[in-house]
Order: C-alpha cells, then structure tokens, then sequence
C-alpha cells in the first residue's frame, strides 16, 4: 500500500471513529424524566422528553401540558426548534419549575453530554440548563384477574347433576374467553354461544343462543337441554386440579374435565 493510500486510510479510520464516538446511540428512543431546570431540582413532576428513534421530531411533557417539536443532533450538538404544546389550563403553584422555563430551556439548548443513565443539556454560554434521568421501563404488570383458570382449558362434560346421565365421552364441551367475557361450545349436537361474567367464584351464564339442529337417534337431546340448564343456573364455580364444577348454591349440577385447547 503506498503512502498517500496509507494516509488516507488513516484519516478516514479516525474520523470513522470520532463519529462513533460522538453517536448518540443512546439518546433517541428513551424517555428522558426531568430532574434539574438550570440548576433547581425537580420533584414530583411529569415533565420529560423523548426523541424519536429515527430522530428529527421530539415529544414530552413540559409538567402539564404535552410538547412537540423539531429536533437537530450533530456530533454532541442538540437544538429544539418549532415547540408547540396543548394550552390546558394548569396551577402554577403546583409546578416548580414552570413550563416556560423548561422550554425556554430547550430553545437555549446548543450541546449535551450522555453519561450512563443521565443527560445534561447545555446552553450556548456553556451551562448545565436541563438535566434529566433515563426511564426505565419495566415489564407491564399483570392484574390479577376474577377468571382464575377458566380460560385456560377447553372443558369437556363429564356428568351431570343427577348422576344417572352417560354422557359421550369428548363430545360435549364448553369454552371460556376472559378477554370478551365469552362462552361457547358444542352440546353434542347443537353449537351455542353466550356471554359471562365472574366475581371471585361467581358466575352469570347469560343471553345463550344455540343452532336448532335435532338430533334424535339417541338422547343427545337431552343431555342437551340439562346442559343449557345447567349452564344458565349456575352461580357458582370450583376449578380443582382437572376439574371444574358449576353450582347453583350448594348443588352441583355439572363437572368438566380440563383439557388442553
């Protein structure tokens, strides 16, 4: 390799370099929470920003009212440009600082400095006017539910409540959808459909609807109709390991067994 060709290999490994090194990789899509406003420690505010991830446009909240606006990065250099925020109405009592001096603080901003988990923004005299602290955002909560393990299982008939009844084996069964708040099924002969609410082991079965299908070779009919019966009394429920039992107080009136869906 000759020497000019050494050289400008060089150059350009140093200036690949320097801009990696001044990347703000780790700037843009994070929420950014406000911690200082030239020099004044923040408390109890919602204010913050974020810069998109392709970069160019920046969104937040100035403590009260949602902001937008244009952003410039080059190298270490930031400016905000062609703020715009909502105009609700809010207590200037109840934000210290105010909004105007964290967007004054934004329109003033010339560089920053990006250290782990916090950022500073500098004005163009070279001072520390914002300074804000990562989010992180942790993994949504799940809330508990009031279906525990309805949902989970498709539930085959096994017996119902006078005992005597032989009940196909697999071709009966009901289906939970926690998320609509649905149930539906296959009677052995009819498919049927309807909505259901819980309430710890509560339970409203109501405003079934089913196909008219009549099945007469045998007595699917009525292990039909004790089925639907059993489905809209019920008013209570227990999931025991496989099994689910509906009630109507204190009498059962059918048991499924748990499968997978």
């Amino acid at each position: 390799m000759s020497v000019r060709k050494l050289i400008l290999f060089g150059a350009l490994v140093v200036l690949g370099w320097t801009a990696a090194a001044a990347s703000p990789s780790g700037l843009k899509g994070v929420q950014w929470t406000l911690t200082h406003v030239n020099g004044r420690e923040v408390e109890d505010s919602r204010a913050f920003i974020e810069i998109a991830q392709n970069g160019g446009r920046f969104s937040g909240n100035a403590g009260c009212n949602r902001m937008f606006g244009m952003v410039s990065i080059t190298g270490k250099r930031i400016q905000f440009s062609n703020i715009g925020t909502t105009k609700m109405a809010c207590r200037s009592d109840r934000m210290i600082p105010s909004e105007e001096a964290m967007i004054n603080a934004l329109r003033s901003a010339a560089k920053f400095s990006l250290k782990s988990n916090s950022l500073v923004i500098k004005d163009r005299s070279g001072r520390n006017s914002l300074r804000f602290r990562r989010l992180v955002k942790l993994p949504p909560v799940v809330e508990p539910t009031d279906d525990p393990g309805l949902g989970d299982r498709k539930w085959t008939l096994e017996t119902v409540t006078d005992g005597g009844t032989v009940v196909p084996k697999g071709r009966i069964f009901v289906n939970f959808d926690p998320a609509k708040k649905g149930v539906g099924g296959n009677s052995g002969c009819n498919v049927f459909g309807g909505e259901y609410s819980t309430d710890g082991n509560s339970i409203a079965i109501k405003d079934m609807i089913s196909t008219m299908r009549a099945c007469i070779e045998d007595d699917r009919m009525s292990i039909e109709r004790k089925l639907y019966d059993g489905l809209r009394s019920a008013n209570r429920f227990e999931i025991t390991g496989e099994r689910l039992k509906l009630f109507r107080g204190d009498e059962l009136l059918l048991t499924f067994r748990g499968e997978k869906k």
